[in-house]
């Protein structure tokens, strides 16, 4: 239903997001597949229009969304962090909503879960909820280790490669704060070993589908904003990786 604005429309207006509807659909006595769904609708919802951002603010749902982050079922803390990374998606409505519940410091946590589906959707949620300030930074600062250690990680899919490179990209973008922890923490490191090991696949002209795929990209615009701070710029380059960097830009 999602796919028709038309529909969505009418079903907020007759009640869809109404706080006491929310709270049974996400409380303790519902079904699990219950829980999802309605994360699900408040994902489509947020993900669809900021317009709805008002209205699932008015839902009243943030003490929930915060339990859901420790909550005993993957799928769960997964979606929660879905749902928290579209509703910082499209601007900063809900920072101070966020901050107010310790919602940021619990994404993190996340980031060590055993399960891999709540992980890969804490770097999707910290990713967005870094889009558009620094207000979340100096909370944030002890993911930075953790997402330099995903990046690398042998099992990680491209995709959620590409993510934890946008999320550093993002951590860089609105000040200089963290640039020290960036290059003491690994994480400018786990960037250029990134570079080193896509880059053969880059020059090649017959794997250029391959290049699509891989967190290449990301990676490359993450270390070009850390190059706007100081620190960072000198790391790139007396590392061993820069020249590659100028063979990839030739």
């Amino acid at each position: 239903m999602i796919d028709h604005r038309s529909l969505v429309v009418e079903l907020v207006r007759k009640g869809l997001l109404n706080p006491i509807l929310m709270k049974s659909l996400l409380d303790d006595s519902s079904p699990t597949q219950v829980k999802v769904k309605a994360l699900k609708i408040v994902t489509g919802l947020a993900e669809m229009d900021k317009e709805f951002y008002e209205l699932i603010d008015g839902a009243d749902i943030l003490q929930q969304l915060k339990a859901f982050l420790t909550h005993d079922d993957p799928e769960v803390r997964a979606w929660t962090c879905t749902a928290i990374g579209y509703m910082c998606m499209r601007s900063s409505y809900f920072y101070s909503l966020l901050a107010k519940h310790n919602i940021s410091s619990l994404l993190v946590d996340l980031l060590f879960d055993k399960d891999v589906f709540p992980r890969v959707c804490a770097v999707f949620a910290i990713g967005h909820m870094t889009l558009f300030s620094e207000y979340f930074y100096e909370d944030l600062r002890r993911c930075i280790h953790q997402l330099a250690k995903l990046l690398l990680s042998p099992g990680m899919h491209n995709i959620t490669k590409r993510n934890v490179a946008a999320c550093l990209n993002n951590l860089s973008k609105h000040s200089d704060k963290l640039s020290e922890d960036m290059i003491s923490k690994g994480a400018m490191e786990a960037l250029l070993k990134v570079v080193t090991d896509y880059s053969v696949v880059a020059l090649d002209p017959n794997r250029i589908d391959d290049v699509k795929e891989s967190p290449l990209q990301r990676t490359l615009e993450a270390l070009a904003t850390m190059c706007k701070h100081q620190p960072c710029r000198q790391f790139i380059r007396s590392s061993h990786v820069y020249p590659a960097i100028g063979e990839l830009r030739d």
